[in-house]
């Protein structure tokens, strides 16, 4: 059995993320047990106690990737219950590594790509992740690896893992015959954002998202338990509907380049899904998506060969090839 707890977080545009209690006669699995932070326990605390749950009958949590929203309650809820935490071993790798780090990696990728600094120091200070850089540190000293094919027991049963990068570099599923917990991968209505956080011209997370949207396209799913919003009642149709919407914007950002571009100039002139009017009416924090998601689309036309980058005067650019 499968129950969603919807989880409160501290970010308007979404409002909460769905954890997901994986129960048998054993106890429970919890997947994404959402961020660290107070009203967040109390949220997933009432869901518990809705769904005749404890965390006495918490035997593992598993993180489907690493944003604040979906793992920082994990460590906390980790020492309270005695229970392990399982996530892709690539998602590991990088929190491992450093999550401040990581984040840095990406705010300095933006500089490189001209950015302006001022914009830049605006979506540090709004960001959530500076702020929680020991959380990650104490997930990086409690979580271990799972990976593709490895499976987790579950009373007369098994979920099997499947890593599904794009969103993240190390994002995985859980699949329980034609049914799935899927994260970021595939959310109803809104697009899971895909964001590039090296000039590595060997990172393509736009070419792995649409490799794994392909993946997802031919799993046969009955349904697929998202990240957030509703249920998904055909997954392998929500996968194609992606993969056309992002091959749309590949088309809009290649019609932008009409001449030399920065990213920036990429970024302020796409039309993104907001209620703000324009770009100067955005926040920070969506500019940071729409940057990230500007510069992976960006750098999968050059991984394709469509785009190239150009270095004058000091700025990088991007032309048609």
């Amino acid at each position: 059995m499968i129950a969603r707890l919807k989880v409160d977080i501290p970010i308007k545009a979404l409002g909460h993320v769905n954890s997901y209690a994986i129960i048998d006669d054993e106890g429970f699995l919890l997947v994404d047990p959402g961020m660290y932070w107070a009203d967040g326990f109390r949220s997933l605390a009432a869901e518990l106690r809705r769904a005749g749950l404890s965390l006495r009958g918490l035997r593992a949590i598993v993180v489907t990737h690493f944003h604040v929203d979906h793992a920082t309650a994990a460590p906390v809820l980790a020492e309270l219950a005695g229970s392990e935490v399982l996530m892709g071993p690539r998602d590991l790798e990088v929190v491992r590594r450093g999550f401040r780090e990581y984040f840095r990696d990406v705010t300095e990728t933006f500089l490189h790509y001209g950015v302006p600094r001022e914009e830049v120091k605006a979506m540090e200070e709004v960001h959530p992740v500076p702020r929680l850089g020991d959380v990650y540190d104490e997930l990086a000293a409690v979580a271990r690896p799972v990976g593709e094919g490895e499976s987790i027991g579950l009373g007369d049963g098994e979920l099997k893992v499947l890593e599904l990068p794009g969103h993240t570099p190390g994002h995985i599923a859980l699949l329980q015959g034609v049914t799935a917990v899927v994260g970021d991968v595939l959310l109803n209505g809104i697009t899971p954002n895909v964001v590039a956080d090296s000039p590595d011209p060997r990172r393509d997370p736009l070419g792995d998202y649409l490799r794994t949207l392909e993946r997802v396209s031919s799993l046969g799913l009955s349904s697929a338990m998202p990240g957030h919003g509703e249920p998904i009642g055909s997954p392998s149709a929500r996968a194609r509907e992606l993969m056309a919407h992002h091959e749309e914007r590949l088309r809009l950002v290649k019609s932008l380049l009409d001449a030399p571009r920065t990213l920036y100039y990429v970024a302020r002139n796409l039309r993104w899904r907001t209620s703000a009017a324009s770009w100067d009416d955005m926040s920070p924090y969506e500019r940071y998506f729409a940057v990230g998601e500007a510069l992976a689309h960006l750098k999968h036309l050059e991984a394709v060969g469509e785009v190239e980058e150009m270095t004058a005067g000091g700025e990088v650019s991007f032309r048609l090839a």
